[in-house]
C-alpha cells in the first residue's frame, strides 16, 4: 500500500464518518427532521404494509412528518405506481419486525437504510480520487459531505418519497462509474453493480426511465479498456440492452390515469394555456375543443377538475399526447423560451417551501422548515434572481470545458470527461422532462435528481480545477529546480 493510498483510505473514512455524524444528527437524534407527505408516500406505504395512525388530513399531509406508523398487511393499497423505493421500504419493514416485533414502525429505520446507501456512494467517490493530488482529494471529500448532508437532500430520507431512491441510486450509478474511471475499465463486480444501480435508478420514478439509453452507453463505454476497445465485453453489451428493455417495460407499467393523464392536464391547462396570450387560438391549433377552455388554470386535484371525467378523457386525454406538445413548441420557439425562463428559478430551490420538516409533537407550526444544516441549500437559493443566466453558464461552461479538454486528454481522462458529459446530458434531460411534462408550481421537488447531478458535476469541477492547479504548481517547481 502506497502512502497516497493509505492517506486516501484515511480521508475516505473521515468523509464517511463526518457524513454519518451529520446525517444522524438530523435524521436519528430527536427532534428529527423529515419531509411531510403531500400524497405520494402512501403509494409506497400501501405495498410495504404501513399506514398512518390517523385519518385526519391535516395530520397526514403537508404540515408535519409522521414518524411512527402502523404495521399492517402488505398490499392494503395497490396504486399501480412501481418504484425502487418500495424494496427499501420492505427492507425497513423486515428490519423493524425483526428488531422490534409487535411495535409500531419507526421511520428512522428507513432513514438508516437511506443513510447507509449514501455513505456507500460518498465512500466510492472519495476512493476513486486516490490518484489525484491531496488538495484535489480533500476538495472532493469536503464538498461531497457538505453538499449531500444538507437538510435539502437529507430530509426526504425520513419519508417514503420515491425521489429518495432516485437520488441514492443515481449517485451510486455514477459512484461505480467513477470507480471504473479510476481503474481504467469497468469490469467484474463493479460493472454488475453499476448496471444494478442504474436499473434501480431508472425504475425509481417514471421520469427517470428516459435515462436508460444514456446510462447504458456510459456503461458500455467504460467497460472497454480505457474506453476505447473496439470490441466491448459481451457482458456490458448484454447488461446495457437489458437496462433499456427494463426501462421500457417499467414505463409501460405506470398507470396513465394517475401519472400521464395528470401530467398532460397540468402541462396544457395549468401552464401552456394559462400563460398563453390567446388560449383559444392555441386550443384550435392543438385540436382541443373550444368548450374545454373552462378548465384553463385549473389544477388536476382541485374540486371540479375533470381528470376522471370519462367525457373529458375521450375528448382530450385519449386524443392528446406529448408529441403534439413538442410540435407546438417547435413552431413557437418564443413560447418555449418563456417556459424555460419561468421554470429556471426552480433549479435553485432544493427544498419545497410548502412541506414541513418536523413532527407535530415538537409544537412547531405546520409547514415549518428546519434552518439547521442548510448552508448549501441556502447558498443555492441565492441563484434564483438570475436563474436562467446561471443555468446557461453552468451547462455552457461545462460542455465547453469537456470539448476543449477532450483532444489532449489521456484515455482515463476521456473516460472521466465522458462520464461528466453523460451527467450533464442526463441533468438537462431531467430538467426538460420535468419542465414540460407537468405543472411548474411543483417543479422543485421533481428536480431532485437534477439538483444532485448538477451538484455532482460542480464537485467534479472543483476537484478538476484543484488537480490542474496542483499539476501546474508541480511543473513550475520542477522547472525552477532544473534552472
Amino acid at each position: 500500500m502506497t502512502d497516497r493510498d493509505r492517506q486516501n483510505r484515511i480521508l475516505t473514512l473521515a468523509a464517511v464518518a463526518a457524513a454519518a455524524a451529520l446525517l444522524s444528527l438530523q435524521l436519528l437524534v430527536p427532534p428529527i427532521v423529515g419531509l411531510a407527505d403531500e400524497g405520494d408516500c402512501e403509494r409506497v406505504m400501501g405495498y410495504a404494509g404501513f399506514r398512518y395512525p390517523t385519518e385526519k388530513f391535516d395530520e397526514k399531509y403537508y404540515g408535519h412528518i409522521v414518524p411512527k406508523l402502523s404495521i399492517v398487511a402488505p398490499g392494503w393499497y395497490v396504486s399501480g405506481y412501481l418504484t425502487s423505493e418500495t424494496p427499501l421500504a420492505f427492507a425497513a419493514r423486515y428490519a423493524s419486525l425483526g428488531l422490534f416485533p409487535g411495535r409500531m414502525f419507526d421511520i428512522r429505520i428507513l432513514a438508516t437504510i437511506h443513510i447507509l446507501l449514501l455513505l456507500l456512494a460518498i465512500g466510492l467517490f472519495v476512493r476513486a480520487c486516490r490518484d489525484l493530488s491531496p488538495i484535489a482529494q480533500v476538495s472532493a471529500a469536503v464538498l461531497l459531505v457538505l453538499v449531500f448532508t444538507d437538510v435539502g437532500y437529507a430530509a426526504p430520507f425520513n419519508s417514503f418519497f420515491p425521489q429518495t431512491a432516485s437520488l441514492l441510486f443515481a449517485l451510486l450509478t455514477f459512484a461505480w462509474a467513477s470507480a471504473g474511471v479510476r481503474e481504467g475499465r469497468l469490469r467484474g463486480l463493479p460493472l454488475i453493480l453499476y448496471f444494478v444501480s442504474a436499473a434501480l435508478f431508472v425504475c425509481s420514478k417514471p421520469q427517470e426511465a428516459v435515462h436508460a439509453p444514456l446510462l447504458a452507453a456510459l456503461g458500455v463505454f467504460l467497460a472497454g479498456r480505457a474506453g476505447f476497445a473496439w470490441r466491448r465485453p459481451a457482458a456490458a453489451v448484454g447488461l446495457s440492452a437489458g437496462l433499456c428493455v427494463l426501462a421500457l417495460w417499467y414505463y409501460r407499467q405506470i398507470p396513465p390515469a394517475g401519472i400521464r393523464h395528470v401530467g398532460l392536464f397540468h402541462t396544457v391547462f395549468h401552464d401552456l394555456l394559462q400563460y398563453s396570450p390567446d388560449p383559444r387560438r392555441d386550443m384550435e391549433e392543438l385540436g382541443i375543443d373550444a368548450d374545454l377552455a373552462r378548465y384553463v388554470g385549473m389544477h388536476a386535484y382541485m374540486a371540479g377538475a375533470p381528470i376522471r371525467d370519462p367525457d373529458f378523457q375521450a375528448r382530450f386525454l385519449d386524443r392528446f399526447g406529448y408529441a403534439k406538445l413538442v410540435g407546438f413548441y417547435l413552431r413557437h420557439p418564443g413560447r418555449f423560451v418563456d417556459r424555460i425562463r419561468r421554470a429556471a428559478p426552480a433549479v435553485f430551490r432544493l427544498r419545497p417551501k410548502y412541506l414541513g420538516n418536523f413532527e407535530k409533537a415538537t409544537g412547531v407550526p405546520p409547514r415549518t422548515r428546519s434552518t439547521r444544516f442548510a448552508l448549501w441549500s441556502d447558498l443555492r437559493a441565492k441563484g434564483e434572481a438570475h436563474a436562467l443566466g446561471w443555468l446557461l453558464a453552468f451547462f455552457g461552461g461545462n460542455l465547453l470545458a469537456v470539448a476543449l479538454a477532450w483532444r489532449k486528454a489521456p484515455p482515463r481522462g476521456r473516460m472521466f470527461l465522458f462520464a461528466v458529459l453523460v451527467a450533464l446530458v442526463t441533468a438537462g434531460l431531467e430538467f426538460g422532462v420535468c419542465a414540460f411534462a407537468d405543472a411548474l408550481d411543483d417543479l422543485g421537488r421533481h428536480l431532485f435528481v437534477f439538483h444532485a447531478l448538477c451538484d455532482l458535476v460542480l464537485i467534479a469541477d472543483a476537484a478538476w480545477l484543484a488537480q490542474t492547479l496542483s499539476e501546474r504548481a508541480e511543473t513550475s517547481r520542477m522547472r525552477r529546480r532544473a534552472a
